[in-house]
């Protein structure tokens, strides 16, 4: 079974911050992504791959196969969503975590920013909220050098 280090919810998925700086933070022998269109897409995946650190193990899978996944490795992981809704059905999905860092969501329509880089709707609040009520630590935190933000923090500038 993997060992979860880190939870991040990230729409880049695989850039430069994950590797130059977070995975510093938190050194892990694998990572796996968890999104329903790149883990339908081998030829993306690959891209994404090479994104990576030689040495270090990438999955890339769809939310109906993360469990699967992540119950058949033995290594350290950093667990990657690309939205918050991706996060939650995994977690519906039998996927145990005790920590979520809410990294990088997209400024859109309908968003409230809460710090640079990331931007949560209502919906997206509400679902953040549901997985703290179920023991979940929720923060915020763009990039390590910036001290993370508590869920009570966020619902505050909403």
């Amino acid at each position: 079974m993997a060992d979860i280090k880190m939870v991040r919810i990230d729409y880049r998925l695989i850039h430069g911050q994950v590797v130059a700086k977070w995975l510093k933070v938190s050194p892990v022998r694998r990572i796996v992504l968890v999104d329903d269109v790149l883990g339908s897409d081998e030829f993306m995946s690959d891209i994404y791959k090479m994104a990576v650190p030689k040495g270090t193990a990438v999955d890339i899978v769809t939310v109906n196969k993360a469990k699967s996944v992540l119950d058949k490795t033995n290594d350290t992981v950093f667990l990657i969503f690309k939205d918050i809704d991706s996060c939650c059905r995994t977690i519906r999905k039998g996927v145990e975590i005790s920590s979520l860092n809410v990294g990088a969501v997209p400024n859109e329509d309908g968003k409230k920013l809460i710090t640079s880089g990331v931007a949560i709707s209502a919906e997206e609040l509400e679902k953040l909220e549901e997985l703290n009520a179920e023991g979940v630590e929720i923060t915020v935190q763009p990039i390590p050098e910036i001290s993370a933000i508590s869920l009570d923090a966020v619902k505050k500038k909403m």
